[in-house]
């Protein structure tokens, strides 16, 4: 077995294993239970990705430590930096789990999702060099936190009053 395939192998072995270890419905889960970290976007999807404690809300320590854990387990070489294939595949770990969760087979949808799991590597390597850091994880990370902390108590929950068209029409 070829370097590349054993990478590819162990980038989608961690994935898996990931998202095996973190699953549980998209709504707003029971508390006690794990989170899900399955793709989405929306309150209820972050809420379903990163309210580990599943008091209802996320802190910002909760919301961090969820994302430096997917980053490292997708970074199955080690080198610090999520490659397209490392970061393509955790997401797509996630995914298997949210089908198999679901009782359902890889669709069109499925296949769609992958596609613009490619589509977004190329969006947040804001460096355009292959290599997705930590660094750029933050910023985005950052971003989304603010944007979805509406009343600014640095908790989101749903409590967090919508934000209204035009300030969505404004983000970078």
């Amino acid at each position: 077995m070829s370097i590349r395939n054993l990478s590819l192998l162990s980038a989608l072995a961690a994935a898996a294993l990931l998202s095996a270890c973190a699953s549980a419905p998209a709504t707003t889960p029971a508390p006690g239970t794990a989170a899900r970290p399955a793709g989405g976007h929306g309150l209820q999807a972050f809420l379903g990705s990163y309210d580990t404690n599943r008091d209802g809300q996320v802190m910002r320590a909760e919301f961090d430590a969820v994302r430096l854990q997917r980053f490292r387990a997708a970074d199955t070489n080690g080198d610090g930096v999520l490659s397209e294939a490392e970061y393509v595949a955790e997401f797509e770990g996630r995914l298997k789990r949210q089908y198999f969760d679901d009782g359902k087979q890889p669709d069109k949808a499925y296949e769609n999702s992958i596609k613009q799991a490619h589509v977004r590597f190329a969006i947040v390597n804001r460096a355009r060099d292959g290599q997705f850091t930590a660094a750029e994880d933050a910023a985005i990370a950052d971003k989304t936190f603010k944007n979805l902390d509406t009343n600014g108590d640095g908790t989101v929950s749903k409590e967090d009053p919508p934000r209204p068209p035009q300030a969505r029409a404004n983000d970078d």
